[in-house]
């Protein structure tokens, strides 16, 4: 199953963590993820819309004295399941890596979920793969601008292979997978 990178993904995993209303889920954002994901409140609050039409999340008014009602977002099944896929899936692009692919190792440890082993074994896999697919159409590229993208694109995927592999030792070394 391929994802787009989606921040709904990373309000879900949120989520994970229990109820929370828009407030919640910004301060979550901005003091664990800010590195490498970030989203206004505006935005935060577009999604969850959308993530309740689909029936990933449910809301529900909170009463408060002398204040308007807040309210607080809970998971569903739907959305622990979407969740649960989109976190073990690898990612498809090396451009996806910056905030996809962190925002999935993040949960796999802020969750304690054993799957850093089997993301970063399937990770490797697929940018195998993809380095075999770059290197296959290495002999038919005769411009200079081409051969300019070809060797970035190859240079980038074996360099984020490189650091796959520091990754499965790190987290092997520290426990963390």
């Amino acid at each position: 199953m391929s994802f787009k990178v989606s921040p709904e993904n990373a309000l879900l995993g949120i989520l994970m963590t229990g109820p929370k209303h828009g407030y919640e889920l910004h301060g979550y954002m901005s003091a664990r993820m800010n590195e490498f994901w970030q989203l206004s409140m505006s935005q935060i609050y577009a999604l969850l819309k959308r993530l309740e039409r689909e029936g990933c999340v449910v809301s529900k008014q909170e009463w408060q004295e002398n204040r308007p009602a807040k309210k607080i977002f809970s998971l569903t099944q739907t959305g622990k399941r979407r969740f649960l896929s989109w976190v073990q899936s690898p990612v498809h692009h090396v451009r996806d890596f910056r905030i996809e692919f962190m925002a999935k190792l993040f949960f796999i440890r802020e969750l304690q979920l054993s799957l850093g082993d089997s993301l970063i074994d399937r990770q490797i896999e697929v940018l195998r793969k993809k380095t075999g697919e770059i290197e296959g159409s290495k002999e038919s590229i005769t411009d200079a601008f081409e051969r300019v993208l070809f060797s970035f694109k190859t240079a980038q995927t074996s360099a984020v292979l490189e650091w796959l592999h520091e990754c499965k030792h790190l987290l092997a070394k520290t426990g963390c997978n």
